[in-house]
């Protein structure tokens, strides 16, 4: 079975928790734009605060550059776009998870699409935190795996009475998409028609709750 190795630069940072502190939040929206708002992240460490915004703006500019280059290419002639945000953890011990909803809707489209896109750090530094360190953050005995994972899904897909697709043979991968409630518990997030059907939303899997 696939194991999650910290790198020991990685867990001396976490381990000076005398240094780690909880981030201050301010709304900001980009270019002025009042329907694309995104998180300025203050800490005492400017160094920290510069790296932790910069990524969070890189996100976006992603997002909103992806939607310009679909038009570009003439697939759509109108759109309607928006970012939102959430925090769901900003942790004393300096872990913070930003959740960043970004909708998009072009004109002729069946539906709009929504996308949940996350980007974890260390306050602290400003160092992002990567799926190889999730074990040693959330503190739990046993390894996050893409068996371990698919395991999880399927059992809440049952319990909430989501189909997941019909040819879905589980994950080679650990998901790109996750972050940290406050109680430390690591969710992954999986995309519409990423597992499951459009009508099955964004799936929320908390990973370390029982189905």
């Amino acid at each position: 079975m696939q194991k999650i190795i910290l790198t020991g630069i990685f867990f001396i940072m976490m381990s000076i928790a005398n240094f780690a502190s909880a981030a201050e939040i301010d709304r900001a929206f980009y270019f002025g734009n009042p329907d694309v708002s995104y998180p300025l992240v203050i800490v005492k460490n400017e160094d920290a605060a510069i790296k932790i915004n910069k990524e969070i703006r890189a996100e976006l500019k992603k997002f909103i550059d992806d939607v310009n280059k679909q038009m570009l290419e003439g697939q759509f002639n109108n759109v309607a776009i928006g970012v939102d945000y959430q925090i769901p953890c900003n942790h004393e011990n300096g872990i913070l998870s930003i959740i960043l909803t970004e909708y998009v809707n072009f004109e002729g489209s069946a539906h709009p699409s929504t996308f949940q896109r996350t980007l974890n750090f260390n306050s602290d530094s400003g160092v992002r935190l990567t799926a190889d360190t999730l074990t040693e953050i959330a503190k739990k005995p046993t390894d996050y795996t893409p068996e371990d994972i698919t395991q999880k899904l399927r059992a809440y897909s049952e319990k909430n009475k989501l189909p997941l697709f019909p040819d879905f043979q589980g994950l080679t991968a650990i998901p790109e998409d996750f972050y940290f409630d406050d109680n430390l518990h690591v969710h992954f997030l999986f995309q519409q028609y990423e597992v499951a059907p459009y009508a099955a939303g964004i799936i929320d899997l908390d990973a370390d709750a029982k189905y």
